[in-house]
């Protein structure tokens, strides 16, 4: 695996890290700082949810995520495979 694949691997693994971890915080949040969670979980904690993915159900955020990054990453990655003679091979 050439360092791009291995780059790309990475960011999807931190990414689930960042979403596991974000989990943790909210159900701690939610269960011992109940009078918090709502507020927590209507603002930063959407945008957070909203930011790694392009998940409209919480927040608008036009195009640019993490998804959106990791798209044009896997375009320019895979896409290089697409093009020329190694597209015929």
């Amino acid at each position: 695996m050439d360092s791009q694949h291995k780059a790309l691997s990475n960011l999807h693994f931190y990414r689930e890290q960042i979403e596991h971890n974000l989990a943790e915080i909210e159900a701690i949040i939610q269960v011992n700082f109940s009078e918090e969670y709502a507020v927590a979980s209507q603002h930063w904690i959407v945008q957070i949810k909203t930011a790694l993915k392009d998940n409209l159900k919480y927040l608008p955020r036009g195009e640019y995520s993490m998804d959106y990054t990791i798209h044009r990453i896997e375009d320019k990655v895979f896409g290089q495979y697409d093009k020329g003679v190694s597209k015929y091979i």
